[in-house]
């Protein structure tokens, strides 16, 4: 089966802009208080049980990456089924299949049932993603506290950007 995270990248990339466009000033579908201003932004995702990410603005004046965000899910996703299907066929127990990824750069790459390449690759994208909304100073015209800062987490602990003791420089958002 063939994954073609380069058209994801850009479907996903057009969701972020229509989040961030559509960021409602006083009703956030996110942790914390409404009125308050974005602490933390969180591209959840989970390849293998359903297929979503989800962008979520966390409110909470001392957000961190504590899976808060998990509760949100439903309200912010964008649902990604192929990349289930293709978890599926990769570990079918009569004829597994390989996964064929086409990466944001156009390469190519084969995921076996020996490594975590489909959720490492979607990890990957989703924080170059963020960079490039960060580069695009996209964040800008959302209500941001002064410390605030993005992450990527996969929803079963696979994958996670960045590191903790980095996140507030790496993931700075401005």
């Amino acid at each position: 089966m063939i994954i073609d995270l380069q058209a994801d990248a850009e479907t996903i990339y057009n969701y972020l802009q229509e989040r961030i466009d559509e960021y409602p000033e006083y009703i956030n579908a996110g942790p914390g208080e409404d009125e308050d201003p974005i602490a933390l932004i969180t591209f959840g995702y989970e390849a293998d049980q359903t297929g979503w990410v989800a962008l979520v603005f966390d409110t909470r004046p001392d957000a961190s990456p504590d899976g808060e965000w998990n509760a949100f899910i439903e309200d912010n996703w964008l649902e990604f089924p192929e990349w289930k299907e293709a978890i599926d066929m990769l570990y079918d127990e009569d004829e597994p299949e390989p996964i064929d990824l086409v990466l944001p750069d156009g390469t190519k790459q084969r995921v076996t049932q020996d490594d975590d390449g489909l959720t490492e690759a979607i990890g990957d994208m989703l924080k170059d993603l963020l960079l490039k909304a960060r580069k695009a100073k996209r964040f800008d015209e959302l209500p941001l506290a002064e410390d605030c800062f993005m992450g990527v987490e996969d929803h079963n602990g696979v994958y996670g950007w960045p590191e903790w003791e980095k996140r507030h420089k790496e993931g700075k958002v401005a």
